[in-house]
């Protein structure tokens, strides 16, 4: 999630193009490489879903939705206390939440049909889930990376992380030769393929083409997210209650800063980054860190809120009191 907010801080630099080569070369260098960096953010999500797997429950899915629902409603109250633009904007931006923000729609999408996948999954053969997954990062490569289908919308979709869905599950079951190095090599496999990705990038703008290679379907983005997925697979940090604590409302900070009435906000904070007289790399990690505080912190009440809802519902159906997990 923190790369999520630096993916979404990228933009508010320099954006890499030919042009930008040859007036600022090394500033264009580092743009690529932070977007090389973080573009591993939203497979690496889906690679967590699809290892553990989603378990399809009732309670589950409507914490989920509440989640969504209860952050649409902070993003509301902020932007009227805050006065950041009148009804008529937030109206039309509480329908765009719901409708365009492409990942909640999307992973809303894989919850429902995960217990289909997870059936599958269960019943194939090592053989038969990798060449399933072979096939399937073949044609999204072709008619989605190259052919810029809209069924897939440049990995923008349901369909898209559903092939990593699948991938993180195969992690889960089988280990390949490519795929049992320690864990600082994978870490040095994700840099790697990264710094490709820049190099590759260069010498298209350097060719004069003003395109970005940068895609969730790019081979190079799949390889580096796994990779990067790997290493934290194997690294053995322990069961540390801090992690779980915030890990429990990650989500929230995509929620928040992604808000039609927030996200605006979150660019001009950026941009004054960008543009003060204190280093970026100094200032951007307080503002990373200060958003995860607010939005841990916040999303403890929709927690408290769910479960007593959860409560209520138990009791008026005469069920012993269940707590519903944070995750």
């Amino acid at each position: 999630m923190l790369l999520v907010l630096l993916i979404h801080y990228v933009p508010t630099r320099t954006t890499p193009s030919p042009e930008s080569l040859e007036n600022d070369f090394w500033g264009t260098v580092i743009n690529l490489e932070l977007k090389s960096l973080s573009f591993v953010c939203v497979n690496c999500f889906v690679l967590i879903s699809g290892y553990f797997g989603i378990k399809w429950r009732l309670k589950s899915f409507s914490n989920l939705l509440f989640q969504v629902l209860f952050w649409l409603a902070v993003g509301i109250v902020l932007s009227r206390v805050l006065n950041l633009g009148d009804s008529a904007d937030w109206l039309i931006g509480s329908w765009k939440y719901l409708k365009a923000r492409w990942f909640i729609s999307a992973y809303v999408c894989l919850y429902i049909v995960a217990p289909l996948i997870n059936a599958f999954v269960g019943q194939a053969s090592q053989r038969q889930l990798g060449l399933y997954i072979i096939l399937f990062y073949l044609f999204s490569t072709v008619y989605g990376y190259f052919i810029l289908a809209e069924e897939f919308n440049e990995g923008m979709s349901m369909i898209s992380l559903v092939g990593i869905y699948l991938t993180g599950a195969y992690l889960r079951r089988y280990s390949l030769r490519i795929t049992s190095f320690k864990a600082s090599v994978d870490l040095l496999v994700y840099l790697s393929l990264g710094v490709l990705l820049v190099l590759c990038s260069l010498i298209v703008y350097r060719l004069g083409i003003n395109k970005s290679l940068y895609g969730y379907l790019n081979p190079l983005v799949l390889l580096s997210s796994v990779y990067l997925f790997l290493f934290f697979k194997k690294i053995n940090i322990g069961h540390i209650r801090l992690v779980n604590f915030v890990a429990a409302s990650a989500f929230a900070v995509y929620l928040f800063h992604m808000h039609p009435m927030i996200y605006g906000t979150y660019q001009r904070v950026c941009h004054s980054i960008n543009d003060s007289a204190t280093p970026a790399i100094l200032v951007v990690p307080i503002f990373f860190i200060s958003i995860f505080v607010f939005c841990v912190l916040v999303d403890r009440i929709r927690i408290v809120l769910f479960n007593a809802a959860c409560a209520v519902g138990n009791h008026l159906c005469g069920k012993d009191s269940v707590r519903v997990p944070n995750r």
